[in-house]
């Protein structure tokens, strides 16, 4: 009896391991590799916007320091495109074994999937890991622009209505939203166009070609800090350790209550067993206190995310998402069907 009992137990954990991998839950193979043994191969940070801006340095920055804590080589890959949506369905769509990781932000993790019809997924397609930390996101502008200061740009766009253009890296994202956000509030007309990548709106900006930008801070730093670019506020409630020269938005007159920031976050896919989630969480722990990393990230105005477990930056995301949503509501940014 007892054999019997061994023999049909040990068939039903096979029949279930198949069924699972049919499913496309995991391979036979991927059952079998032992989270113990992770990592055993490269892992894949997926980014999912262009080189060179502020993500992907981040991230780059991250990966090298990640590599060193896990004894194998963090590659950033690059999907571009859609709001960032592409980046974050390649990795709900990966293999939940730990080796295919988004570096993902607020715009793409949180707030498209209530402004991107395409996106056609939510946040909690995603397991959290790690809260990595937060960043500001800066209005500028083009350097012969005749406006000084954010009060002279905002008396310009009421005298030009509809004149004045800005891009962001996407429409429905975070940037979309804090610039409509102070359109709202200072009952101005400026024109949206939208952008796949920071490096290509630092281009077309330097270049005279769209008049404004909102853009993620650490991107644009030293333009501004060579004066290239006019700064004219953090789209936040308080100025950011990025420069604090800088005004935030909410110390002009008629914008108080504007806060609008960009936090960065580890996710895996749904799935990915919590051995391998825990472990990572805690490789990026380490790697968030090493001093290289922490004094480039404060050169990039990275605010390196306080200790917290994966349960609260859950949560965080989760409220995250919550005020976001009041937000989209407020300044009427539907979904958008093209």
């Amino acid at each position: 009896m007892r054999t019997f009992k061994h023999l049909l137990s040990v068939r039903m954990a096979i029949m279930a391991t198949a069924a699972l991998a049919a499913t496309g839950g995991v391979s036979a193979a991927q059952a079998a590799e032992s989270a113990a043994g992770y990592p055993a191969r490269p892992i894949r940070l997926v980014v999912s916007y262009g080189a060179g801006g502020s993500l992907d340095a981040m991230t780059r920055s991250l990966g090298q320091e990640l590599g060193k804590e896990l004894g194998q080589s963090a590659v950033v890959e690059n999907f571009a495109g859609a709001g960032g949506t592409i980046g974050v369905k390649r990795v709900i769509a990966a293999a939940p074994d730990g080796y295919t990781l988004l570096m993902g932000i607020t715009s793409d993790v949180a707030l498209a999937p209530l402004t991107n019809e395409t996106a056609n997924y939510r946040s909690s397609d995603l397991l959290p890991i790690a809260n990595i930390g937060t960043s500001g996101i800066v209005l500028i502008g083009r350097p012969d622009l005749q406006a000084d200061n954010l009060a002279e740009l905002l008396q310009l766009a009421k005298a030009q209505p509809g004149r004045l253009t800005y891009a962001t890296s996407g429409s429905g994202s975070m940037q979309h939203v804090a610039m409509e956000d102070l359109k709202s509030r200072a009952g101005i007309d400026v024109q949206l166009i939208p952008y796949k990548s920071a490096s290509n709106i630092v281009t077309d900006v330097l270049g005279g070609h769209v008049d404004l930008a909102v853009i993620g801070l650490p991107a644009v730093l030293p333009l501004i800090a060579q004066k290239k670019v006019k700064a004219y506020a953090v789209m936040s409630g308080k100025r950011d350790l990025g420069d604090k020269s800088i005004p935030a938005a909410g110390e002009t007159p008629g914008l108080e209550g504007m806060d609008f920031a960009l936090w960065t976050g580890m996710f895996a896919p749904k799935g990915t067993p919590a051995e391998i989630v825990e472990k990572m969480h805690v490789a990026v722990a380490k790697a968030l206190t090493q001093p290289r990393v922490v004094e480039q990230f404060s050169k990039m105005g990275v605010e390196i995310a306080a200790p917290h477990s994966v349960a609260e930056f859950d949560a965080y995301v989760q409220n995250s998402q919550r005020q976001l949503q009041e937000s989209v509501a407020r300044v009427k940014i539907g979904l958008d069907k093209n």
